[in-house]
C-alpha cells in the first residue's frame, strides 16, 4: 500500500517505554501515514515509566478495527493497563482477525496473550515475559525482530530500528485490508499528539474509590492541588 493512504494506531497506556511509543509515531509519520495515539480515554494524560506525558488522540471506543492498517502496542508497563481494556483487546483482534498488521514490543506480548492472537505464532517479546506467551501458545524466538504472517514482535528499545523497518517493509508490499474509509483525525480539533512537553507526569496509585483496596495509576490533577 502507499504508506500515505495508511491509518495506523498506536496504543497508549500508563508507564508505557518512552521509546516504544515515540519512535513508532515519529517513524510512520514521517513516512507519511495517518498514525493517531490510541487509548482507554482521550481526555487521560498518560505518563511514561520516566514521566514523559501524552494524551491519546482519540479514545478506543471512538474507532473501530476497520478503521485501522495496523496496530502498533508499545511495551513498558502499559501493556498490564491495556490488557483489561475490552475496547483495546478488541481492536487489536479485530485488526488482526482481519489480516491487518499487528506489531508488539517487549512486554505488549501481553497484550498478544489476553487477545488471544498468540497461540500458534512465531513470536519475541522482552525476555521476563517468555514464560507468559509461551503459557498463551506461543512459539517464543530469542531474535531482534520475528514476523509471523500479519504479526510483527521485537523485544527491547535497542530493537526498535529493525522494528520500524519491519513495519514498514510490511506495509509497503502488502494491499491494504482496511475496509473502513474515514480518515481519523484527533477528537475535539485537537493538535495531534506531540513529542513535545513542558512539564512531566508524575504518575502515581490511587484508590478507585473511598475506602478501595483496588487501586488504579493515575496522573494528579495539578488544578486539584490548588
Amino acid at each position: 500500500m502507499n504508506l500515505h493512504d495508511a491509518q495506523i494506531g498506536v496504543l497508549a497506556e500508563h508507564q508505557y517505554q518512552e521509546l516504544e511509543l515515540w519512535y513508532p509515531v515519529l517513524r510512520l509519520r514521517e513516512a507519511g501515514a495517518n498514525v493517531l495515539v490510541v487509548g482507554p480515554s482521550d481526555r487521560q494524560i498518560y505518563g511514561s515509566k520516566l514521566g514523559y506525558p501524552v494524551t491519546a488522540d482519540i479514545a478506543v471506543e471512538g474507532v473501530s478495527s476497520d478503521d485501522f492498517d495496523a496496530i502498533v502496542i508499545p511495551g513498558g508497563f502499559a501493556p498490564e493497563g491495556l490488557r483489561r481494556s475490552a475496547g483495546i483487546l478488541e481492536l487489536v483482534r479485530g485488526v488482526h482477525a482481519r489480516g491487518g498488521l499487528v506489531a508488539a514490543i517487549c512486554h505488549a506480548g501481553w497484550v498478544l496473550a489476553s487477545a488471544g492472537i498468540a497461540r500458534g505464532r512465531k513470536l519475541t517479546c522482552v525476555a521476563p515475559i517468555k514464560d507468559d506467551v509461551l503459557n498463551a501458545g506461543a512459539q517464543y524466538v530469542d531474535e531482534p525482530v520475528v514476523r509471523d504472517g500479519n504479526l510483527i514482535t521485537s523485544r527491547l528499545p535497542s530493537d526498535l530500528p529493525a522494528f520500524g523497518r519491519a513495519i514498514v517493509d510490511y506495509l509497503v508490499t502488502n494491499p491494504s485490508t482496511r475496509s473502513g474509509h474515514r480518515r481519523l483525525a484527533p477528537t475535539r480539533g485537537r493538535e495531534a499528539a506531540s513529542a513535545h512537553y513542558q512539564a512531566a507526569a508524575h504518575v502515581v496509585m490511587a484508590a478507585r474509590g473511598k475506602g478501595s483496596a483496588n487501586y488504579v495509576l493515575t496522573v494528579p490533577d495539578p488544578a486539584a492541588a490548588q
